[in-house]
């Protein structure tokens, strides 16, 4: 095993967002000339798979295309090239959970607090300080396949920010942490601010003043709609007749539900206590974190069903899954009902 295999092994992403990009590196190799047998033994996949988009993909796969096109491209940023050149479609989730953001602050901080639908190792976050604000992006791909990963990364990432989120003026500028791969002007086909080489790190410059600055108050009113529907959630769990000392946790694992988050650790960590430390104490009154967590889960997505406006990607992305799919699985099990049958019988219910 070499060092690329040895840093990114056994490593995989979330289907509906690597699965994307690798269909996308792999059509644009080949529609560059490279033959489809090199491309998919570059990817480590079969031939077929490249365009069947499997449920799993290394998440080596694109960066070994990447590193390809490097090789038979070697003046051209094709790492920038093929991520403006891919359909936006390739956020998966991200795209539709984007567009609640009413800010591009609160877009940001989506994007960042589920970054691992992105990429399961990829580091992601939001730096305040100067010469900031910054979207720091960072992946131990880009030390091992070289930089066409990195500025595949950053420019999805302004196409976002512009796209996505809609606020065309906010980068100031785009910082790679590598020297060019291509002459200048070959960026500036797609980038339109400055660019800094060479820096500490790879990132987004942003706009302080429009970092706040209102996107779509309606998206906004549909997310606080979202929230509020966890209130009543509280509620519902309120009433369980838990130990009193079970309700402060339940009552964090809610505040942690309105911010999308449903980890163990994120739950410890809003306690002030370790992980091992909340597992001993929700054991010793009867139950488990899981548990606990999966309630809240449960409890939310009764009442966010309830609510016709919300499809169930709005639903799934509000309770932390990457899509879908993994939510049907999870509502089925449940209630023993497909979401779409729970909520024709809800609707005739109120009738």
């Amino acid at each position: 095993m070499d060092d690329k295999d040895r840093a990114v092994d056994a490593t995989a992403s979330d289907p509906s967002m690597l699965a994307n990009l690798m269909t996308a590196a792999a059509g644009y190799a080949v529609q560059r000339g490279i033959a489809v047998d090199l491309v998919a033994e570059a990817a480590d996949m079969e031939p077929h798979a490249l365009i069947a988009a499997p449920e799993r993909v290394p998440e080596h796969s694109v960066s070994r295309v990447l590193d390809l096109l490097s090789d038979h491209f070697p003046d051209e940023p094709v790492g920038v090239a093929m991520a403006a050149s891919t359909p936006l479609h390739f956020l998966g989730p991200f795209e539709a959970m984007a567009r609640l953001a009413p800010d591009l602050r609160e877009g940001v901080d989506l994007f960042v607090r589920f970054r691992s639908v992105l990429s399961t190792n990829a580091v992601l976050e939001l730096v305040e300080e100067p010469p900031g604000p910054l979207l720091r992006l960072d992946h131990p791909n880009d030390r091992v396949f070289g930089p066409q990963s990195a500025e595949m990364g950053l420019t999805m990432g302004v196409r976002a920010i512009d796209e996505v989120l809609g606020v065309p003026d906010a980068v100031r500028t785009v910082w790679f942490a590598h020297p060019p791969t291509a002459p200048i002007d070959r960026y500036s086909e797609f980038f339109s601010v400055p660019l800094r080489f060479d820096a500490p790190y790879n990132a987004v410059l942003l706009r302080a003043d429009r970092l706040d600055a209102p996107v779509d108050p309606d998206a906004g009113a549909r997310l606080r709609v979202v929230r509020a529907h966890l209130e009543l959630v509280r509620r519902r769990l309120d009433e369980q007749g838990d130990p009193p000392e079970l309700q402060p946790i339940r009552d964090a694992a809610t505040q942690n539900a309105a911010r999308g988050e449903f980890s163990a650790s994120a739950l410890a960590r809003l306690l002030g206590m370790s992980v091992r430390t909340l597992q001993r104490r929700v054991d010793d009154l009867g139950t488990s974190v899981s548990a606990v967590i999966d309630d809240v889960r449960e409890a939310t997505a009764r009442q966010l069903m309830s609510d016709p406006d919300l499809t169930l990607l709005d639903i799934a992305l509000s309770l932390g899954y990457s899509g879908e799919s993994t939510f049907r699985r999870a509502f089925r099990r449940w209630t023993g009902q497909s979401p779409a049958t729970y909520r024709r019988e809800q609707f005739r219910a109120r009738r």
